[in-house]
């Protein structure tokens, strides 16, 4: 149970951090799969963690620019 709990707090870590910054989730995932230093089937979650925030960055960043470029110009004086 302890193991649980301690994976539970790894993955609540991770996602947080890929909110932040999932390009660095997705490097950290590669030197961990490269080095073996973790489990295979943690890593694809991680991942698809790392993807899904991602994806919600770009999807964000895309929404902005559509909303600046709808906005009238400003002149300045």
């Amino acid at each position: 149970m302890l193991v649980s709990v301690y994976r539970k707090r790894i993955a609540a870590t991770v996602i947080a951090l890929a909110r932040d910054d999932p390009s660095l989730v997705k490097e950290v995932i590669a030197r961990l799969r490269a080095s073996g230093e973790i489990e295979v089937d943690d890593l694809v979650y991680l991942d698809r963690i790392a993807d899904r925030w991602i994806g919600i960055a770009q999807s964000n960043m895309s929404s902005r620019q559509r909303t600046r470029s709808m906005l009238p110009c400003q002149s300045h004086g």
